[in-house]
């Protein structure tokens, strides 16, 4: 017993040894950041804080400069502040090649250190640092462009929406300087335009760009991206690039997906290019990608039976939800191109349950009543309900969806157009604001409305 209570006291002193070590070290360790002269480094990074604070950047410099020298650990702000500090001094010294050059090579320096001390601001640093280099390039943007594709590398699919568009901008550079040929440029949008797409997802699908600046960001750098993408794209060109290499590996699945999904974004889907490589990645793969890119290609020389099974294919293997409800509302349109009306309409409010906030499926829906309304009765006044019907779809779909506001109010003036009179319903007794329900496929109720 009493061996047992000794062996305990000496557990018990062995760790308060152990805590007093690690409380020592940490102690060390906090004063180690400070460097050889620990009072001089607090002083210079409390008086350059100070006049940062107050957006007194050159007066900031010099105790700036002096604890990134001698103690660049003491505190993560001197990493982060140091771009704006080197920047004012940089813009007020532009006129001056030699000073221009010197504060460029240490604005480098800082988002340099940054990586060095904080490996997990690596892709971040980097982004910064090669938009800089971008903004700050004269005629060579080859460190621009080297520096921005090493940002993508580090943070994936994190990548800032800014970093890509630069990134972009600085490979049609390089396009243009022949440094680079034209395929990195289709493989480099076909990245980034994946990046982007795979972010967007990330975004609630009710946000605008008014209330979520994440979108408003993506879409930016998408547009830029797009709008110099669409400066250098020739289908004939794409294909002259592309088919050798699916006839060279037919059984590379990533190549096929890369030549279907280019080729669907940019509607070349008439290309027998397109068809093929949809086929051969069906075989390997029969994925909702390939079975899509067999749609649109069958779609595109008129197999409609063949087309139509893909796409209902597609539908079913796509478990993207957002890709689903789009390719669910397309199928709709293909009913209803097939006058499968009933089908149709079901299949569209299956795609809009699938995304809150989506009017487009009740536009459609409302076009399809508007469509078929005279069908749908055997006299001068019920062959309108439909036209009734087709209005509470429109409205349906801008209360839903206020950015379709426009469109859905355009239909909406153009029902009240064909409103039949109170004549035409004189003798079945029908007056405003009445129940009826729509005769033939649609079946609804509606309210009676009068043009007069």
């Amino acid at each position: 017993m009493k061996q047992n209570s000794s062996t305990l006291t000496n557990i018990l002193m062995l760790v308060l040894v152990q805590l007093l070590l690690i409380g020592t070290m940490n102690g060390y360790a906090q004063e180690e950041k400070f460097g050889d002269n620990p009072e001089k480094c607090k002083e210079n990074l409390s008086l350059y804080r100070e006049y940062y604070r107050q957006k007194n950047y050159f007066d900031a410099m010099p105790g700036w400069r002096w604890v990134f020298a001698n103690c660049p650990e003491s505190s993560k702000n001197i990493v982060i502040n140091g771009p704006t500090l080197v920047e004012a001094l940089l813009k007020a010294n532009e006129a001056n090649p030699e000073l221009k050059k010197a504060y460029l090579d240490t604005l480098w320096m800082v988002y340099d250190k940054r990586v060095e001390l904080y490996p997990s601001d690596k892709g971040y640093a980097l982004g910064r640092k090669g938009m800089d280099m971008y903004d700050y390039a004269e005629d060579d943007f080859t460190d621009a462009y080297n520096t921005l594709m090493e940002s993508l590398k580090a943070d994936k699919l994190e990548t800032d929406p800014y970093v890509l568009m630069k990134l972009y901008l600085a490979g049609m550079k390089q396009l243009v300087a022949k440094k680079i040929e034209i395929d990195v440029m289709y493989d480099l949008y076909d990245e980034v335009s994946a990046v982007l797409d795979a972010q967007r997802k990330k975004i609630p699908a009710d946000a605008t760009e008014d209330n979520n600046s994440d979108l408003k960001k993506i879409n930016q750098a998408a547009g830029i991206i797009d709008q110099n993408f669409e400066r250098i794209a020739q289908e004939d060109q794409y294909v002259g690039l592309m088919a050798p290499k699916v006839d060279a590996t037919p059984d590379d699945a990533a190549l096929l997906s890369k030549v279907v999904t280019m080729m669907t974004k940019r509607s070349w889907t008439g290309n027998d290019l397109y068809l093929k490589s949809s086929e051969l990645l069906y075989k390997l793969d029969p994925s909702a990608t390939a079975a899509y890119g067999l749609y649109e290609g069958h779609a595109r020389k008129g197999n409609d039976a063949l087309a139509t099974k893909y796409l209902e294919e597609s539908v079913k293997l796509d478990e993207d939800k957002s890709s689903k409800a789009d390719k669910m509302l397309k199928l709709a349109k293909v009913y209803g191109a097939q006058k499968n009306y009933s089908k149709a309409r079901s299949t569209a409010q299956d795609a809009a349950a699938m995304k809150a906030g989506w009017g487009e499926p009740f536009i459609y829906i409302g076009d399809l009543y508007l469509g078929t309304s005279a069908s749908c009765g055997d006299n001068a006044c019920n062959q309108k309900y439909g036209i009734w019907a087709a209005e509470d779809m429109f409205g349906k779909a801008k209360s839903v969806d206020g950015s379709i506001a426009d469109e859905a109010n355009k239909k909406i003036a153009s029902c009240k157009k064909y409103y039949p009179t109170t004549k035409d319903c004189f003798f079945y007794g029908l007056q405003a604001g009445d129940k009826v329900t729509v005769g033939g496929w649609i079946g609804v109720e509606t309210t009676a409305r009068f043009v007069d």
